[in-house]
């Protein structure tokens, strides 16, 4: 099955703000500006692509934030990395959660707040396959 996931929406009401903080803290870059085209989102990407297209995007949608999500997590090459993070938004008081290692699958993290209220994680040393072997079979097809 050639299923693959290709993005996120989240509603802010904060567009600029929130494009900002992404950008600054999360290392995305604009790949699409809706606006430009009567729409109400921006899509972020990665700012390098191998072959010129991202392989997920994060929508910011211009709407209302009804409830805003538990977390979004990035990773992050060093635990030096995350405390940096933890720093600006320390600076800019949207720092939620000092840095701390949690250990095992969680790692060493750190929560900021975006502009429209939504919780983003900073983490090194988080693998997303867990501790164990890789999926396979059933489950890896699923």
């Amino acid at each position: 099955m050639g299923v693959r996931w290709t993005h996120l929406t989240l509603q802010v009401d904060k567009l600029d703000a929130s494009v900002t903080f992404f950008s600054r803290y999360g290392g995305l870059a604009v790949v699409r500006d809706r606006r430009l085209e009567g729409g109400s989102t921006i899509w972020l990407g990665p700012p390098h692509v191998q072959d010129g297209h991202p392989v997920f995007v994060l929508v910011l949608e211009h709407a209302e934030v009804k409830a805003p999500v538990d977390h979004l997590g990035f990773q992050c090459d060093s635990r030096s990395e995350v405390d940096a993070l933890a720093a600006l938004a320390r600076d800019a008081g949207i720092l939620v959660d000092e840095p701390r290692d949690a250990g095992g699958s969680v790692g060493y993290y750190v929560l900021v707040r975006e502009p429209s209220g939504h919780l983003v994680e900073f983490t090194c040393g988080q693998p997303i396959l867990g501790l164990g072997a890789p999926m396979s079979g059933a489950a890896a097809s699923v």
